[in-house]
């Protein structure tokens, strides 16, 4: 059933991507956070009950100089049965940092001989499973990271091929 909750303000507008939010609710300490996408840089915000936002916080594809910055794809929040790690993808590569955004633990780039000169060159489609986080890519591939219980040990396992087309979701 239906029933109108209080709005949240944000700092800027969502963008005009699917999968531009991802909700993480922790019932232990009575808090949603939510994440949402905005051009190169990805709003995360938490809030208690009733609505009254508690933190925000900014946070900026932090990879190499270039022309322009990279535009953030996805924001997900993974919850492990261990850990919950929160991800970034972009034109760029794969970012994952600890929940709240603090702490970059990983960095994946993307290898730009995945993309043909008339394709974008992007990540995106997070899931979470067991202790493996997958991320698609623009080339068909999933790429699939092992999460140790804590620290910055991740380690790219895998890479599954056999799609023809870009991963979304």
């Amino acid at each position: 059933m239906f029933r109108r909750e209080r709005s949240i303000p944000l700092r800027s507008s969502a963008a005009a991507l699917s999968n531009n939010l991802s909700v993480l609710q922790l019932p232990a300490r009575d808090l949603t956070h939510f994440g949402v996408v905005h051009g190169p840089s990805a709003q995360l915000l938490s809030a208690a009950p009733e609505g009254v936002p508690l933190a925000q916080r900014q946070l900026h594809v932090k990879e190499g100089a270039g022309v322009s910055p990279p535009l953030i794809t996805q924001v997900h929040w993974c919850v492990l049965p261990f850990r919950v790690l929160l991800v970034l993808t972009s034109h760029r590569g794969i970012q994952m940092y600890e929940s709240d955004g603090s702490v970059m633990v990983y960095w994946h780039a993307l290898d730009s001989g995945d993309a043909s000169s008339v394709q974008a060159m992007f990540a995106r489609g997070i899931a979470a499973s067991v202790h493996f986080i997958c991320v698609g890519t623009c080339s068909g591939r999933v790429l699939v990271f092992d999460i140790p219980a804590k620290g910055p040990n991740i380690v790219l396992s895998e890479e599954l091929a056999g799609h023809q087309t870009p991963i979304t979701d």
